[in-house]
């Protein structure tokens, strides 16, 4: 029984996991790493070039935490700092900074965020997020229809200074029926931070080592 119930669990944890692959580029490299990181997510079309004031108001003031999205931003920004925050690399939910739907000028917004010391802003923005249907029919014959999610992100990678992206990268996710919003979002987030650790804009956690005696 023991281990009937532990291939049970085994079996469930194999069939929920979603996958990721990143396609990235890097446009600038910064004069260090980042610390202090914003991240914002987006739900409308938006191919951004520069975070400067004209972008802002007709792509991000208000779309940045709308009352539509009331769920999806919180729980996609958490899911991102969940693997992305460290000891060497601070990340700041723009849900923390901000009440929903409200209307915040460009200079408000960079006033906000200067408080925080923030000195690169990460916009995820979701392209698209649909179901693949996929029939099976049982032994009994009724047929049953599983429904897999899969998601499209853009992301951007903006340099507090000259407000204009260093490194965008588009992220494909997948899952199984098992999958919800936010194990996709844990995939995209898992892969997206070691991406950035890689091509060095963010630092990997650094880890003491506790020697015994």
């Amino acid at each position: 029984m023991k281990n009937l119930s532990l291939s049970i669990i085994l079996a469930f944890l194999v069939s929920s996991c979603a996958s990721s692959y990143v396609s990235d580029q890097s446009i600038s490299q910064p004069e260090k790493a980042y610390h202090h990181i914003l991240v914002m997510s987006l739900f409308n079309d938006i191919n951004l070039k520069k975070f400067d004031e004209e972008t802002y108001y007709s792509s991000i003031k208000d779309y940045f935490y709308d009352l539509n999205r009331i769920d999806n931003h919180p729980l996609l920004q958490n899911c991102i700092k969940e693997f992305m925050a460290s000891n060497r690399t601070i990340v700041v939910p723009n849900h923390t900074l901000f009440k929903v739907n409200q209307d915040i000028s460009y200079e408000d917004f960079l006033e906000t965020i200067d408080k925080k010391d923030i000195d690169a802003i990460l916009i995820i923005n979701q392209q698209n997020y649909f179901y693949e249907k996929k029939e099976r029919i049982l032994e009994d014959g009724e047929i049953r229809v599983d429904e897999s999610p899969n998601a499209v992100f853009n992301t951007y990678l903006v340099d507090r200074k000259n407000l204009e992206a260093v490194w965008v990268s588009r992220i494909y996710s997948s899952g199984t029926s098992w999958d919800s919003h936010g194990s996709m979002y844990n995939s995209m987030g898992r892969k997206l931070t070691k991406k950035l650790i890689k091509s060095g804009y963010i630092r990997p956690p650094f880890y003491s080592r506790n020697v015994s005696r």
